[in-house]
């Protein structure tokens, strides 16, 4: 996991997800892709109101290049191998051109003031294109205090891909939870799971929780606050995004609930 890429623009969320990524960076000795998305603010068609909808575009995007400048000098300045890559248009489309060959993604939790897009949605759109997303809230600041990481384990295929991709980020905390939320039959038990970590030198502890009064999700918040995680690493999006959508599911619940960061694969 060495290249991270970051998304570059100026919302609420930036600092969190900037920082998380320098410190996902600095720890793993990687390199770092800021990617600067220009959001294209859509010209209103009514002439009565297209000279005042020109006069917003153009100020917000003064607003992004000025931010930019900031972020460019503030890059150079941290201990990190680093490059920028500038895009204009969807969000999720640029993301996806420009973070090809990326190891990580870092973006937010929540991220409803970025126009046009809301964040579970394009986490959910770079996830189904296999590429590995660090989601941090929006009102954290960096991740470099870590405590324990908890692996959420249903056994599925999305589970499975996400804890090989999260093996350098476990890696780097004193201890791992492997947690299964007992919901009928499991066909990959998280002994399974224990023993692979068990050979990439991470020695977990296994807990599965039968409360079948609670959600899966709020199982998994509860017992993520109870071991004072500091990362959850979890397969996303694990059924359609259709049955998503209608029915929210384990990982929009966490998105919106988490206290601590998500590492979501698929």
């Amino acid at each position: 996991m060495k290249n991270v890429a970051v998304l570059i623009h100026p919302d609420e969320g930036q600092e969190a997800r900037v920082q998380a990524a320098l410190d996902v960076t600095r720890a793993l000795n990687g390199h770092l892709i800021a990617v600067e998305v220009t959001a294209l603010v859509p010209v209103a068609e009514d002439p009565m109101l297209g000279a005042f909808s020109a006069g917003l575009v153009a100020e917000e995007l003064a607003r992004q290049e000025e931010n930019l400048a900031d972020m460019l000098e503030r890059l150079g300045g941290e201990d990190v191998a680093w490059s920028a890559d500038r895009c204009a248009g969807d969000v999720g489309y640029c993301l996806s051109q420009h973070t090809a060959l990326a190891d990580l993604i870092v973006l937010n939790t929540q991220f409803d003031s970025f126009p046009g897009r809301e964040m579970g949605h394009l986490t959910a759109a770079l996830v189904a294109l296999h590429r590995p997303v660090l989601a941090v809230p929006s009102d954290s600041r960096g991740v470099a205090d870590r405590h324990a990481a908890m692996v959420a384990w249903d056994g599925s295929d999305a589970a499975e891909a996400a804890l090989r991709a999260a093996i350098p980020l476990l890696a780097l905390h004193p201890e791992t939870h492997v947690v299964s939320v007992a919901r009928g039959s499991i066909n990959r038990p998280p002994e399974l799971a224990a023993s692979y970590l068990s050979r990439h030198g991470i020695k977990p502890e296994i807990t599965v929780i039968t409360n079948d009064a609670d959600t899966v999700a709020s199982n998994l918040i509860v017992q993520a606050r109870g071991v004072d995680a500091s990362l959850i690493v979890m397969g996303g999006y694990g059924h359609s995004r259709l049955r998503e959508s209608l029915f929210g599911g384990v990982t929009r619940t966490l998105l919106e609930e988490s206290h601590c960061p998500l590492f979501l694969s698929h």
